[in-house]
């Protein structure tokens, strides 16, 4: 399956890190993608961040844990030619990040 990345959400990010236990994680689920596996948890729709449904038009979206907290978003789409899927990595972030983005804060003490 074809691969296409979000520049500023997922290839800055992905450039930006060391190598280590989450690159190598990272690189892994990529090339289990490009083999047409499905890997994640699927979001349900009415659970995808309006942020993705604006940006992109995303009504089909997978998250991906990996290593330390770290979570890679991305959905499969229709680019150019009907019918053919592809992966659109959209987003690389830490756990903080990602409870924001899906609207998960921690519960106040009292």
């Amino acid at each position: 399956m074809k691969l296409r990345a979000v520049q500023d959400n997922f290839v800055d990010v992905f450039d930006k890190l060391s190598d280590g236990p989450i690159k190598t994680a990272i690189n892994q689920a990529i090339a289990d993608l490009k083999q047409d596996k499905i890997i994640g948890e699927h979001v349900k729709k009415k659970q995808i961040p309006k942020y993705y449904v604006t940006k992109h038009n995303i009504s089909i979206l997978y998250r991906y844990a990996l290593p330390n907290r770290w979570r890679l978003i991305y959905s499969i789409i229709e680019f150019e030619v009907k019918g053919e899927l592809s992966i659109l990595l959209l987003e690389l972030m830490n756990h903080d990040s990602y409870n924001k983005r899906f609207g998960y804060y921690k519960k106040k003490s009292a």
